[in-house]
């Protein structure tokens, strides 16, 4: 017992300085990350993005120093996941492991969210459309909840009021029209288009 002790205490205090060795390699990775962000490599950054957030260091690692760089990687996540095209997909993860609780008071996760939803309306069955417009004002107003001074959630909150005045009258618009629409809402990155099998293009 008198010998396991000091080993214990040996490993322990080797695992405590290993800490910021550990943590410097994560960040690195995790920069590696932003910089192909930066350069509009989305597939790419997706992968490390994906890579750091579940990363082994992480076991090692307490979370208190990683949380708040976890959260910005959702968010990139998020934004990734939109240009990208991949809206349930990105929902999925949102309801998975990507579910972390201090999301929930960032007005830029909610913004987010709605953009996705907005999107993802587009993929929708008619008698869906108005439901998934309903979640996305909701998104739009908890932004505004955590942040008054959002003005592109206050433009999109104001424009899914007028898109679902206009569908709830049970005006009808063709895909096209649909599309043109969802385009007006305001983002700071591109929404990937829809594109016609070969066999329906003029």
């Amino acid at each position: 017992m008198k010998r396991i002790l000091p080993v214990f205490l040996l490993g322990g205090l080797i695992l405590l300085l290993s800490i910021p060795v550990i943590y410097g390699l994560w960040l690195g990775r995790l920069a590696d990350a932003e910089a192909a962000f930066s350069d509009t490599r989305y597939i790419e950054s997706q992968e490390q993005f994906q890579q750091v957030f579940s990363g082994w260091e992480l076991s090692f690692l307490p979370r208190f120093l990683v949380e708040e760089n976890r959260v910005r990687i959702v968010l990139n996540l998020i934004q990734i996941g939109y240009v990208l095209g991949e809206y349930d997909q990105t929902l999925e993860f949102l309801r998975g492991e990507g579910s972390l609780s201090a999301l929930v008071s960032e007005p830029e996760y909610h913004f987010w969210m709605g953009n996705l939803l907005m999107a993802q309306a587009l993929n929708q069955p008619d008698g869906h459309l108005i439901d998934t417009l309903v979640r996305c004002r909701e998104e739009y107003l908890e932004t505004l909840r955590w942040d008054a001074d959002f003005w592109d959630a206050k433009y999109n909150y104001e424009y899914v009021n007028e898109l679902l005045a206009q569908f709830q009258e049970g005006d009808s618009h063709s895909e096209e029209e649909i599309e043109l629409l969802l385009d007006k809402v305001r983002t700071d990155m591109p929404r990937r288009k829809k594109v016609l099998p070969p066999e329906m293009r003029k």
